[in-house]
């Protein structure tokens, strides 16, 4: 299933004023997208959870009351290389606004390049 970029492509590549700008031809249009088969890097995941965390200015405490569990658990993971509960991402990813792919840090990923041809 093409990601969010391919369909803004796609969608570019169709439009009327595209095509009158450029003439008909025909595109190769590569993208990447997470190969959910090789499994999560744990460490960068780790690193981008807290990054956001940061980012967002959320304290150890906040987040802490959200997952029902004490603040030295959340500084546990946080700061000392142990890793959060899977349950807890779907908490993380609303409280940060974003989506649990987002959070997520595959340890491959997945290139395809399709050829597009328009017609004027």
């Amino acid at each position: 299933m093409p990601n969010n970029s391919l369909r803004r492509i796609l969608e570019m590549i169709g439009s009327h004023t595209f095509c009158e700008m450029i003439g008909c031809a025909e595109y190769t249009v590569s993208c990447k997208w997470p190969d959910r088969a090789s499994g999560m890097d744990m460490e960068a995941t780790k690193k981008n959870i807290c990054e956001m965390i940061k980012t967002k200015g959320l304290k150890d405490r906040a987040i802490a009351e959200k997952m029902g569990v004490t603040p030295q658990a959340v500084n546990k993971w946080r700061h000392k290389g142990t890793f959060l509960v899977i349950d807890n991402l779907y908490i993380l990813s609303g409280m940060l606004g974003v989506s649990i792919d987002e959070l997520i840090i595959p340890k491959t990923w997945k290139e395809q390049t399709f050829l597009i041809e328009t017609r004027c």
